[in-house]
């Protein structure tokens, strides 16, 4: 069923079900919290239950709405995604013209607007006349990990669902179902995810082991790269996926404190000799730090901080240039 397909936010979806059941959903919500928690997953939740012929609660995942909904061709549900890590004014527009409109063929309009924190200052604007008095059969749903990026005249229009990090154990026993890992590897993936099962299944893509062999080989000379070569590092990581290159950087970090307490339960088992050898050096005595500073900068980033001095704060760290607890953005 579509609410428990989301993990975790038990109060959370209880509480949406009875407002679908009751037709007492805002015309404007704003779900804010960590990234891969199922903020986007439980919106289309919503769509479906507004929209079931079951007419009810808990859609039934059957019916031509429901099937439609879940395949992304409802006419009446509209997913709205940032282009080029923005979304600008015209779309903004069109998305209130709609906003206004009556439903094609359902109950009631559905849009959700992912990663809301991307709207331009004048998309942002221009939404606020599609939030001010919305249809009784629009529902506009704002997805984001960054609300304090909104303006004060959005997030005052909606009513604002909170989600939190999920728990590593829930987040370990969805591992354990999907990916086919030891429990021990799972737990281990959830405790580098921060309690975002995207993170965690981020770490069994086929691009981590390219970013992997990148950041492994950063490890091995930062110490001789001179401040040309941390820059042009520096901005290479910030032109890439920063969330997943700053959790894979932090479970070779992980193994490398692991290996220097003498323990052999490893993430990055199949390159162990290298990752032994940076164990015995100066970064292995710092390695515990640098791993748990790191998460601190991917929480940064989610508020919106500066990517690409995050990544050079990261290397003159890495580097012994700056101490990064002292100089991490907050």
């Amino acid at each position: 069923m579509a609410f428990d397909s989301v993990l975790g936010h038990e109060r959370l979806k209880d509480s949406l079900l009875r407002t679908i059941d009751r037709r007492r959903l805002p015309p404007a919500l704003l779900f804010c919290g960590p990234d891969g928690v199922g903020k986007r997953t439980l919106a289309l939740a919503v769509a479906r239950g507004l929209l079931c012929a079951r007419g009810a609660g808990e859609p039934c995942e059957a019916c031509s709405s429901c099937v439609r909904i879940q395949r992304g061709v409802h006419p009446d549900v509209r997913l709205i995604a940032p282009e080029r890590d923005s979304i600008k004014v015209e779309r903004a527009r069109d998305l209130v013209h709609e906003i206004c409109a009556v439903p094609y063929e359902g109950r009631a309009h559905v849009f959700i607007i992912d990663d809301a924190h991307c709207l331009t200052e004048e998309a942002a604007n221009a939404l606020l006349k599609g939030l001010e008095e919305p249809p009784a059969t629009s529902n506009v749903i704002l997805v984001t990990a960054s609300p304090q990026s909104l303006l004060p005249t959005i997030r005052s229009r909606c009513q604002v669902v909170r989600f939190s990090a999920l728990s590593p154990s829930i987040v370990a026993r969805r591992l354990q179902e999907t990916a086919g890992i030891s429990e021990q590897e799972a737990r281990m993936r959830a405790q580098l995810g921060d309690g975002s099962l995207g993170a965690a299944l981020a770490l069994e893509s086929e691009g981590r082991g390219r970013l992997r062999e990148r950041l492994l080989d950063l490890l091995e000379r930062v110490e001789k790269m001179t401040m040309i070569e941390r820059l042009e590092s520096a901005q290479q990581m910030a032109d890439a996926d920063v969330d997943l290159a700053l959790t894979v950087l932090r479970s070779l970090l992980r193994d490398i404190e692991t290996l220097r307490c003498g323990a052999s339960v490893l993430l990055n088992l199949d390159v162990v000799d290298r990752l032994r050898a940076l164990a015995r050096g100066d970064l292995g005595r710092r390695a515990l730090s640098l791993a748990e500073t790191i998460g601190e900068m991917r929480r940064a980033l989610r508020g919106n901080a500066n990517r690409l001095m995050v990544m050079d704060l990261l290397l003159g760290a890495l580097h012994r240039d700056v101490e990064l607890h002292d100089s991490a953005p907050a």
